[in-house]
This record gives structure tokens, C-alpha cells and sequence, in this order.
């Protein structure tokens, strides 16, 4: 799992083995979110080849914590496979799916060019 901000916006992203450890992913997420105080995340699908129950849960789970602490996660970098997959069971009616980073970003109205690393990835 790597995080980096792109202005007021986190960019995380996850691997398939990330969305397959739902304890450790949840808590990185929470972190960000309560401890670190960021609002406006994507989560960066880019790494997955495709998707499982447990995954597909592992996502479900980490909207709930942002939804719970008045945040927002949107998808983005989805390939075609998990991208259809996810359609089919309906979530892209619960979170926005875009088709890049850089569009997710932007459409929380910032910069998609103002980036900086935030240090060692976390996880």
C-alpha cells in the first residue's frame, strides 16, 4: 500500500494482497482518516487484476469508515474485469468510480498536478 497526497486530496493505493488483509488495510484507512484528519481519499484499484468476495468486501469496508467519519473515498484506476465486477453487485451506485487518479483527484475539485510523497508507504 502506497499513500500520497495530491493537494487536499490522499491517494492510496492497493494491491490485491492489500484488499485481502481487510484488519491491516481498515486500520491504515481509519489512521488517515481520524488520526491524520484527511477527508478526501481515492482509492487507487490500478494494482488489482481482479477480485474477490473478500476484496470486494475489504472496499465495501473501507467507505463505510470514511462514510462513518465524514469522509469521502472514491475509486479510480479500476481495469475492465474489476471494474464489471463491481458494477455487477451494484457498487458503483454506493461510491464514484473514475476512470484515472488524476480524474478522481480533480473531481474533489483540486489540482490533479499538485502531488508530494508522504514518506514510506504504509502497511
Amino acid at each position: 500500500m502506497e499513500c500520497i497526497k495530491q493537494g487536499n486530496v490522499m491517494v492510496v493505493r492497493l494491491s490485491g494482497k492489500d484488499l485481502t488483509n481487510p484488519v491491516v488495510t481498515c486500520q491504515v484507512f481509519e489512521d488517515l482518516i481520524v488520526t491524520d484528519g484527511e477527508r478526501y481519499l481515492v482509492a487507487d484499484l490500478s494494482c488489482v487484476d481482479t477480485v474477490t468476495s473478500l476484496q470486494i468486501g475489504t472496499i465495501v469496508s473501507l467507505h463505510l469508515i470514511a462514510y462513518e467519519n465524514v469522509a469521502v473515498m472514491k475509486l479510480a484506476g479500476a481495469n475492465d474485469r474489476v471494474k464489471h465486477l463491481l458494477r455487477l453487485i451494484g457498487l458503483d451506485k454506493l461510491m464514484e468510480m473514475h476512470h484515472g487518479t488524476e480524474v478522481a483527484v480533480a473531481s474533489f475539485g483540486g489540482s490533479p498536478r499538485q502531488s508530494g510523497y508522504l514518506g514510506k508507504p504504509k502497511g
